[in-house]
């Protein structure tokens, strides 16, 4: 008897945090189609004449997101060793790239964009491509 009061004590409570999770959940949801902040839509209407007595925060601003990093090329040098041309910016970086760190072996500017033509071309051809690595390899030695 006492098995079955306690398996429907855990179903009752379970139920109970159930209802509250989706109660708030949907004033939430709410506020928020409103485009109030989230926390108003938890707080009695009594009491929400009270945050409008509050100051509001200015709207966040959308962020600028930064260019992205593209590499380039890739060349292994040994077994966990790599030397890895990486764009940013419009300056090329070759990097030293090792279990233990990466390390900037060489830089130089980006050729100039070419407008896209309809067919599919890579952003190196293999000669230039070469050439950088080539040169990073002859840095190094």
């Amino acid at each position: 008897m006492d098995d079955i009061l306690v398996a429907l004590r855990a179903i009752v409570a379970l139920g109970a945090v159930l209802g509250l999770l989706l109660f708030l959940s949907r004033r939430l949801q709410r506020s928020q189609a409103k485009g109030v902040s989230p926390l108003a839509g938890l707080m009695p209407k009594k009491l929400a004449k009270l945050t409008e007595l509050r100051p509001t925060r200015p709207a966040a601003t959308a962020r600028v997101r930064p260019e992205k990093i593209t590499v380039v090329a890739r060349s292994g040098i040994g077994g966990k060793a790599q030397l890895v041309v990486a764009e940013f910016g419009g300056i090329r970086y070759v990097l030293g790239v090792t279990e233990h760190g990466i390390n900037v072996v060489d830089t130089q500017e980006a050729p100039p964009v070419e407008e896209e033509s309809t067919t599919d071309v890579s952003p190196l051809d293999d000669d230039q491509s070469n050439d950088i690595v080539d040169r990073a390899l002859k840095s190094v030695a």
